[in-house]
Formats: structure tokens, sequence, C-alpha cells
């Protein structure tokens, strides 16, 4: 959720808990400039100057990490990581001790608020919980939320903790498709632009014959024709903008250093006109899972089948693992098919590097119906949030859908977290070690259920068929649509 500096007032920096000049790193000019620093309560600001009637910026602290980093060459120094502005900070005391008083200081900013006493949600408006009413205070638009998805007091008065957790998520999320709005950006790791990345050619001149064949949130995907292997490939045409430039360079980062035969091949990468990205990669002639999907009234997916997609995509996914990386937006659409019946996986757009001081994640990026219940309470996640998106996504081939789609997704989100996810409606029709299965990747216990490795040991996917068993069911699609 953005703060910026024009919506905060005097009354919440003029009696700080703690202040004093520190070293801070620019975001865009990496150098390191002396600022005045208070934190008061669960908000850090700073100032250019000690005596300054306004701050030049502001860090939420709630849910925050902080930690030692001497990996940048500076000594005292700590990082801050806010997921509340999906903002990472490199700040620098003038001594050892000085650096533990201010970290201890952002900790404490950091477990400032809880349900049951006045807390700071918006940072802007304070929200109460009261045991009569339920919430009081809240901003307008969650309150439209709330009404939006008909969310009784009753039901707020029951799980206040539960509903205040899934209206921060919602909040900073598009309404419209649930999408991650641009506060989703993943944080800035390197020093690496989208002109490092690209090609200079012109790719006007290399690929020849396009046509649409796809649009999305990101962008329109066409095929051409490659006058240099005269092979047919997909090009993702994408709107370059300050929202999404990191992002940006993290999935093509992320596709050119990912090559599996389950994983959609990066071919190359250009900028047109200085504000479109055209991402160029392998033409997958099967179209999506998605598709066979959406014929399910008249094509449904047998144990074998199911177990093919599912071994496929768990190759890739511990590939992807084995390099530290979480795929983040494992569901149906983003599974691709080959003419001939190959599995692979696509879009690296919310895909995350994971570090040696980084070991887990908490900004919450995804598809709502598809997510795990530990992203979505905004905890620290690991690669294991990408198991229980590939347990949705087998109840997507079992069922059609995934649960709670009938649901808004604030309600969705709700029992996702409360609930867990619902049983097979058909669950005798499955042999016991596709329940197995199903119940392993959905174990709402992250220490208990499984990595990819260990599901790949499964007995349930001893059944998987081949992809030229795969293959029909492309076929149906396609005379279904």
């Amino acid at each position: 959720m953005m703060i910026t500096v024009d919506e905060i007032t005097p009354d919440q920096w003029s009696h700080p808990d703690k202040e004093g000049e520190l070293k801070k790193q620019g975001h865009i000019v990496k150098n390191w400039k002396k600022r005045w620093f208070r934190i008061q309560k669960d908000m850090l600001f700073y100032f250019k100057e000690q005596n300054d009637p306004r701050p030049i910026g502001v860090v939420p602290l709630r849910m925050c990490r902080v930690s030692v980093n001497n990996n940048i060459g500076k000594q005292c120094c700590f990082e801050l990581v806010s997921p509340r502005i999906d903002k990472t900070f490199y700040i620098q005391a003038n001594n050892q001790d000085e650096m533990n008083v201010w970290i201890k200081a952002v900790e404490k900013g950091s477990e400032y608020s809880s349900v049951g006493t006045p807390f700071n949600l918006k940072h802007i408006v304070h929200v109460d919980f009261n045991s009569a009413t339920g919430f009081s205070g809240l901003p307008k638009e969650w309150e439209v939320i709330l009404k939006t998805n008909n969310v009784s007091k009753a039901e707020v008065l029951d799980k206040p903790n539960e509903w205040l957790s899934v209206l921060e998520f919602q909040a900073g999320r598009t309404a419209a498709d649930g999408k991650p709005g641009p506060s989703s950006a993943l944080p800035d790791e390197s020093n690496q632009t989208i002109n490092d990345l690209v090609n200079r050619e012109d790719p006007t001149k290399i690929y020849k014959n396009m046509t649409k064949i796809g649009e999305g949130a990101a962008g329109e995907v066409f095929v051409a024709t490659s006058s240099k292997t005269t092979k047919r490939v997909a090009i993702k045409k994408i709107e370059i903008n300050n929202d999404n430039a990191k992002l940006l360079v993290t999935e093509i980062a992320i596709m050119k250093t990912s090559q599996h035969d389950n994983i959609v091949s990066y071919i190359d990468s250009y900028i047109v006109n200085d504000r479109e990205l055209w991402v160029a990669m392998e033409f997958m002639g099967g179209g999506c899972l998605t598709d066979i999907l959406e014929a399910f009234n008249n094509i449904k997916m047998t144990e074998p089948q199911i177990a093919y997609v599912l071994r496929e995509t768990l190759r890739s996914l511990q590939y992807i693992h084995s390099l530290h990386r979480i795929h983040r937006d494992i569901k149906s659409d983003n599974i691709l098919l080959s003419s001939d019946g190959a599995v692979k996986i696509a879009d690296f757009g919310y895909a995350a590097q994971l570090t040696q001081k980084q070991q887990k994640r908490n900004t919450v990026v995804g598809t709502p119906y598809w997510m795990a219940p530990e992203l979505i309470r905004g905890h620290d996640y690991g690669i294991k949030v990408d198991i229980w998106s590939l347990g949705i996504m087998m109840m997507e081939m079992a069922e059609g859908e995934p649960p709670y789609m009938d649901f808004p997704p604030l309600r969705a989100l709700f029992l996702i977290t409360t609930k867990g996810i619902p049983p097979l409606k058909e669950q005798s029709k499955w042999s016991k070690d596709f329940n197995d299965f199903f119940n392993k990747c959905l174990d709402i216990n992250v220490q208990t259920r499984p990595d990819a490795a260990t599901l790949l040991r499964h007995p349930f996917l001893d059944k998987a068929c081949d992809g030229n068993q795969f293959k029909p069911l492309i076929q149906l699609s396609r005379e279904s649509s």
C-alpha cells in the first residue's frame, strides 16, 4: 500500500520514539547521504535536515524485516525491508552500538499494531476494534470492500485478525481482475536495467507475419516467423512504465537463466520505440491447460493425464527451486502445451530470486484463488507456496476450476486462510494415491507440506501417461472451442 509524504500530517512525527542522524543509500543513484530519521509508533520518517518542516520519505514499519548487512561494503549497516511499499532500504549508523539501538527501535515499530487496541492500519487514519460493533474508523475504500462482499459484523467479530489481514491484502490489488497492483513490484536486487538485458537489434526486421493470438494483463501476445530460423515464435509485447520496470528486469533475468525441458524457452528481448518491450519465446502450439479445462463439460481428464501434467510441472518446479527461485503464479493459465503434448511452465512475471541473506519473502503476489495461506497472511514464505498452487491446479483438473470461484476474491481469501481448501466433490471417484497426493500439496502446515523432489517420488505419479496419450486432449479442446 503506497504512502506518500503528501498524505501524512505533522502529528505523525512530532513526538518521536527515536530520532537521529544516519546515512541512507539512494534507490536510484546508489550514493550515501546523511538524513535525519524519526521513528514514531509504526512509522519511520526521514528528513533532508533535522529542522525541515516535512520529511522527504516515509517507511511503514508494520510487518517489516530488519537485519545487519555487511555485504554492501559499509560497516554498521542494516537492511530494512518494508512489505507495505515493497522497498528495501540500506541504512548506516555511526557505530555498532548505535546500529543495534536503531534495529531494536525498528523491530519495536514492526510489532506495534495489534487487533484489540487502537492501531494505525493505513498509517493515516486510526482504526479501532470494538467488540460490540466490529471495526471502526476504517478507510472508506475498505468499508466499500466489506459491503460489496456482503461481510457482516458477526463475521468480523468472529475472526477480526483474519478479516484485517485479508482487507490489507485486497486493498493493495486491483479490483477488476484480482491481479496484483503496481505496489507488488519485486524489490530491486541488482543494478541492472532493461537496457542491460535486451538485444539492440530491430525486431521488426527479424520477425515477420505477426498475428495476435492472445491478450492478458501484462500485454498482448503474437505469433510470428523468425527470419533467422524460419521457425514460429511467440512474442509478448509489454508497455514499459515506472510501475513495471523493475518487475520486467527480474522476469527477463530469470527467463534468461532458466533452461529446462519443462520451461518455455526464452529467445531474446528488445525495446521498440523506447517504450515497448518485446519478449520472444518458444511458440507452444497447443495453447494452455486452461483451454482444456474450459471445455470441462465435454472433456474430463483421467488420473494418468492429470498425473502427467503434475509430473512435468513438478520437474520444472524442482529445477526452479534448486536455483533458489519461486514462481509464485502456478495455475492452469501458465501451463503451456506443445502440439505434440509437451507440458511447460511459462510467465515468470512474479518469480522471485531468493538469496542467502533472504531465504524467505513476504511480498504478496500471485492470483488469489491459487494462493497459499501463509502468503495471504503476509507471513514469510518460501518455495512451498508453489506446491500449494500446484494442489489448487490439481483441483482445477479434477473439477474444472479452483475452489471458492463462486465467491468474490475477498471472501475466497478469507476462506482459504480460515478453512483451508474444501474436499473434492467426488472424493470417492479418485484413487487413494490421487487423494493422498492432493492432500499433501494442500497441507496448511508449511513444515509438513512436501517439496517438489519429494512429490516426484509419490506413487500417484507412477500412473502418468506420456505426451502421445495426452495429445488427444489438446485436439478435443480445439474442437470444443
